[in-house]
């Protein structure tokens, strides 16, 4: 592993440390890694060492290329100081993709309280967005903010900023922090539901405010035992929404960034029935065989009085193939020959 600590900013003392994997070799079956760029909490007037290094080796384990961003803080912390900081890494990251051995279109953002509304911002505001994106007890409203006198910081709300280019997220937070209120990521939960967005949320039981990991020498009070989970379970959710190493390569995602695709630029298994209908020859050519399945299904249906058409509106085509047990690599296919067809959009 390649270790290095580079100065991004001198007078704001902003730096990038940076944990590169080596690929081929004895890693044959890699090509290049997806990775994760760290953003340690500290209420923007510290990065904690806590939530930097200790975070950034459990996603090396995993196999990921890992950063850690010590952005402006104290003196140096007003808006948009930390924002560009994050910018410059990132831009940084993508422009070293093949000396880093990174994927340029799988680099996930983790942030932690204050750190954690960093990463909101860039999942939500920044030029350089990241294509995930992890939120641990993160504080994320204007209100929040203007009530922490301390900071006397003005900041954006990533609440009130997720818009449909906002990438997926997933989100974590104890119910009983009481510095950083469980509210923050509820709200935000619902901003992204709101604007279709693919997120996974964990609230546990206890285990008040900069938990980091989980592990025992990092924290000072209890925490419930299934706390420590959110590690492991937001790897498996990187799989998902990356794909997970393969021979050389990546294998697909499972999980779209968006609940349904009626509004993307392609076709997908994961528009609705009813949007497909609406499509062209070549995506009705697509799914014949399929809706001649699904129209026998409804004609049964509405023998028996029930019309179940209007549900259709809601129903994925990615729903229907899963309830009539078509083979996965049928399904993988199906999802190819859709990629390639514009979507008409309604």
């Amino acid at each position: 592993m390649h270790y290095e600590k580079i100065l991004l900013n001198e007078k704001r003392n902003v730096n990038l440390t940076i944990l590169i994997q080596d690929v081929d070799g004895e890693f044959q079956k890699l090509k290049k890694r997806p990775a994760v760029l760290v953003l340690p909490g500290g209420a923007y007037a510290m990065c904690s060492d806590r939530e930097a290094e200790p975070v950034a080796f459990a996603y090396a384990k995993a196999g990921y290329q890992t950063f850690i961003l010590r952005y402006s803080v104290g003196e140096h912390n007003a808006w948009p100081n930390p924002l560009n900081d994050y910018e410059n890494a990132m831009e940084m990251i993508r422009s070293k993709t093949d000396e880093w051995h990174v994927y340029e279109d799988k680099i996930a953002v983790i942030g932690f309280s204050a750190g954690g509304h960093l990463a909101g911002c860039a999942a939500t505001i920044s030029k350089n967005r990241p294509n995930a994106a992890i939120l641990g007890y993160a504080a994320l409203s204007k209100e929040f903010w203007d009530s922490f006198k301390p900071a006397g910081l003005q900041l954006p709300s990533p609440i009130q900023e997720v818009d449909n280019k906002t990438c997926p997220c997933f989100l974590f937070a104890a119910r009983d922090d009481l510095m950083v209120p469980v509210s923050e990521t509820l709200k935000f939960e619902m901003a992204l539901s709101e604007h279709n967005i693919s997120f996974e949320s964990h609230i546990y039981a206890y285990g008040s405010h900069g938990f980091s990991i989980g592990e025992s020498y990092l924290i000072g009070g209890s925490i419930c035992s299934r706390l420590p989970h959110w590690v492991q379970d937001s790897i498996d959710w990187l799989k998902d929404v990356f794909g997970d190493f393969g021979e050389g390569e990546m294998t697909n995602p499972t999980c779209a960034p968006k609940v349904i695709g009626d509004e993307e630029d392609y076709l997908s298994i994961d528009c609705t029935i009813n949007h497909l209908k609406t499509q062209g020859a070549e995506a009705l050519s697509v799914l014949e065989p399929i809706f001649e399945q699904l129209n026998r299904i409804v004609d049964g249906y509405k023998n028996n009085g029930v019309d179940i058409n209007p549900l259709f509106k809601y129903f994925r085509l990615r729903d229907i193939l899963e309830a009539l047990k078509i083979p996965k690599d049928e399904i993988v296919k199906i999802q190819e020959k859709l990629s390639h067809i514009s979507n008409i959009k309604s």
